[in-house]
């Protein structure tokens, strides 16, 4: 079965409709992916722009909006998504605090290894229980 690693405009496409000829085409991958012909890749770099721009000035999404599509989007058993549980666990956070997303994925990736983060950002003070070294 060929692989195809999933570029960010098909993402966007999908979550936004527009435009719409693009929008079905996407559709019909995921849906090719659903019966077994092909296996749809995705990996955290393109969630990562998916993010910056559904909440940039072309869309203005709110953190909410995008952290739920994403999250029901991720969890399509299907998808071979790398990195998963922290994918959907750095959504979730960043839903929660207002923080960037780059910033909740690097603590759902904290979480999961049970690392700590250094780091110059005071940001990561907003997640209960994440042990930050302050540089």
């Amino acid at each position: 079965m060929t692989t195809y690693l999933l570029d960010t405009n098909v993402i966007l496409r999908f979550l936004t409709g527009e435009p719409e000829a693009q929008a079905q085409r996407a559709k019909a991958l995921f849906e090719q992916s659903e019966a077994g012909v092909l296996t749809i890749r995705i990996l955290p770099l393109v969630i990562a722009e998916v993010v910056f721009v559904l909440t940039g000035k072309h869309y203005q999404m709110n953190r909410a909006e995008v952290a739920e599509a994403l999250i029901l989007f991720l969890e399509n058993p299907t998808f071979d998504v790398a990195d998963r549980d922290s994918l959907i666990r750095g959504l979730r956070i960043f839903k929660q605090h207002n923080i960037d997303y780059a910033d909740a994925y690097l603590a759902a990736e904290a979480q999961t290894c049970d690392c700590g983060i250094a780091s110059f950002d005071q940001d990561f003070l907003k997640i209960p229980g994440l042990d930050l070294h302050k540089l």
